[in-house]
C-alpha cells in the first residue's frame, strides 16, 4: 500500500520502572469458535506438523474427526476474510478409512495436505497425500506415498516444488526408524523415490520440516545418545543433497518444529532440564551453521509445559505452546526472541495448539473437547508482513519507522510525526482494552499529539494514527 506521506512516527514515552504486563493487546484476542460443530472428536497433529495454512487473506485449517475406533476422516474449512467467517467443513478424505494426523501447507491457491493413515484390516500404517488446485474448492486424488509402516508425515512448499519428511520402521527388533525425504517438483503431481537421509541406532522420528527458496530445513527428536535430543539438517539445493546432522538441543527434549526466515532459523522445543518439560528455543543467524546458547522461556520448573509450536514476521516472533494443567498459551517476542513478553493464557486446549498470521492478524486453532477451536488477534502481528488486511495497522517499514522509548509511562506521551510535507488532516485515536474509543485529537498544524498521564488511568492501550481518514500506524501504551 502506498501512503499518501512518508510519516516517522515516533513516541518518546516518560515514565520511572516497570511493569509485568504484556506489550500486546490481549483484549484483542476473540472469543473462541468452534470450527467443527459437527464432529465426534477432532483432533490436531499431535507431532507438530501444522494444521493451519494462510495464503493472502485466506486462512486454511485441516483436523482429523475419529469416527469411530478404526475410522477416521480429514476435514478442511477455510475463511476467505482473515478468520471473520468460516465455510462448511467437508471432509477430503473417505470415511470409511482410518486417517488422523493431518498436516498443511499452502502456497497461493494451491493446498498440499498430508496425513498418517491405517489400513483398517491389517493395521499397517503409511502416509497420504492430497492437494487441491483451486484454493480448497475441489480436491485431487488420495495418493499413498510409501507402502513402508511409516509416520508422522510433515510437509513443506517452496513455489511448484512440495517436500515430505516422514520417520520410516527400519527394524522392529532392535526397534530403530530413520527420516526419509521425498519430493515433488511439479506440484504435487509425481513424486520421486525416498531417499533416507537419517541412519543411527535407535527412534528419529516426529520430524519437522520449512522451506524457503532451494533451501530445506528439518527438526527431529532422536535418542541415538540415550535420551531423546534434538537434532537439525539443512539442504541448500532442494533436497537433493543434505548437511551433516546438527545436535542442538543436549539435553532430554521433545516435540519440536523449525520455522525459517531468510537466514535466521528458530527451533523450539520442550526440554526437560529439571526433570519438567520447559519451553526452549534455539536459534541460528546463519542457516544452522553456529547456534546460538539454548534459551529456556518458561523457566517454571514446578510445572510441565509442551507441543511448541512458531511462527515468525521479520522480528516479531509469535509462540504458542500447552501448559500443562491450565491450557494454550501464547508467548511473544518483538525483538528477535531477545525479550519476551508475558504469555497469554488463551485456555482449552491440552494438545498441539497452531499459529499463523495473515497481514497484521494472529490465527489460532486448538482442540477442545473433541472439536477445533479458532481464536484471532486482529492487531496481534507488527511484523514486516503487516498490511491493511484489518483497517487497523497498514504501516510498510520501507515508508515509516514506529518507535517507543521509554515504554511504560509514567508522566506523558508526545506522539509525534515526521514528514517531508506538511501534515494535513492527522487525527490520534486511542482506544482501551476492550476496543472501546476513548480519545480523538486532531493534530491540526502541529507534528505532535501530547497525551498526559492524569487524563489515563493505569492499564494498556493501543493508538491509531489517520491521514485523511486512512490508517497510517498503530502502536501500543502500557500506562503504570
Amino acid at each position: 500500500m502506498k501512503l499518501p506521506l512518508r510519516y516517522s512516527i515516533k513516541i518518546l514515552v516518560l515514565l520511572s520502572g516497570a511493569i509485568g504486563l504484556p506489550s500486546y493487546i490481549l483484549a484483542q484476542w476473540s472469543v473462541p469458535v468452534n470450527l467443527s460443530p459437527n464432529a465426534i472428536n477432532a483432533l490436531l497433529n499431535e507431532s507438530m506438523g501444522s494444521c493451519i495454512g494462510v495464503s493472502g487473506d485466506t486462512v486454511h485449517v485441516v483436523w482429523a474427526d475419529r469416527l469411530s475406533t478404526n475410522k477416521g476422516a480429514i476435514y478442511y474449512t477455510q475463511s476467505a476474510d482473515t478468520g471473520l467467517t468460516w465455510s462448511t467443513p467437508v471432509a477430503i478424505t473417505d470415511i470409511n478409512r482410518n486417517a488422523w494426523n493431518p498436516a498443511i501447507v499452502v502456497y497461493g491457491s494451491n493446498i498440499h495436505v498430508v496425513w498418517r493413515e491405517i489400513d483398517t484390516v491389517n493395521g499397517h500404517r503409511s502416509s497420504w497425500y492430497e492437494h487441491s488446485l483451486d484454493g480448497g474448492n475441489t480436491w485431487g486424488t488420495s495418493v499413498v506415498l510409501d507402502t513402508a509402516i511409516a509416520d508422522w508425515p510433515a510437509v513443506a512448499v517452496s513455489g511448484n516444488k512440495v517436500y515430505v519428511a516422514n520417520d520410516i520402521v527400519t527394524s522392529s527388533s532392535p526397534y530403530n526408524t530413520e527420516i526419509f525425504f521425498l519430493r515433488s517438483l511439479d506440484n504435487g503431481t509425481t513424486w520421486s523415490p525416498h531417499q533416507q537421509i537419517t541412519f543411527s541406532t535407535g527412534r528419529s522420528e516426529d520430524e519437522a520440516i520449512s522451506a524457503q527458496g532451494s533451501h530445506v530445513f528439518m527438526s527431529w527428536n532422536d535418542n541415538r545418545n540415550g535420551p531423546l535430543q534434538i537434532f537439525y539438517k539443512h539442504s541448500a539445493d532442494y533436497g537433493v543433497t543434505w548437511d551433516p546432522d546438527v545436535l542442538i538441543n543436549s539435553e532430554p527434549s521433545y516435540g519440536t518444529m523449525v520455522s525459517a526466515n531468510g537466514p535466521s532459523i528458530d527451533v523450539p522445543s520442550a526440554g526437560a532440564p529439571t526433570g519438567h518439560y520447559q519451553i526452549h528455543l534455539n536459534q541460528s543467524a546463519d542457516t544452522g551453521a553456529t547456534w546460538g546458547p539454548d534459551m529456556n522461556l518458561t523457566n517454571d520448573p514446578a510445572n510441565t509445559y509442551y507441543y511448541p509450536y512458531m511462527v515468525c514476521d521479520s522480528n516479531d516472533l509469535h509462540m504458542t505452546y500447552v501448559k500443562s494443567g491450565v491450557g494454550g498459551q501464547y508467548l511473544h517476542s518483538g525483538d528477535g526472541g531477545s525479550t519476551w513478553d508475558t504469555p497469554y493464557n488463551m485456555g482449552f486446549s491440552q494438545i498441539t495448539p497452531f499459529i499463523a498470521y495473515t497481514g497484521c492478524v494472529l490465527h489460532v486453532i486448538m482442540p477442545d473437547s473433541g472439536h477445533i477451536n479458532y481464536i484471532r488477534n486482529p492487531t496481534g502481528n507488527s511484523g514486516a508482513h503487516c498490511v491493511n488486511t484489518t483497517g487497523i495497522s497498514p504501516r510498510s517499514p520501507a515508508e515509516m519507522e514506529v518507535k517507543r522509548y521509554p515504554n511504560p509511562l509514567t508522566s506523558q506521551t508526545i506522539i509525534e510525526i515526521s514528514s517531508s510535507e506538511k501534515p494535513e488532516n492527522v487525527v490520534l485515536k486511542l482506544f482501551d482494552l476492550v476496543g472501546q474509543e476513548i480519545l480523538s485529537s486532531s493534530f491540526g498544524n502541529n507534528d505532535k499529539v501530547i497525551l498526559s498521564r492524569d487524563k489515563l488511568k493505569s492499564g494498556i492501550y493501543f493508538y491509531k494514527v489517520f491521514q485523511k481518514e486512512k490508517p497510517i500506524g498503530t502502536g501500543k501504551i502500557v500506562v503504570e
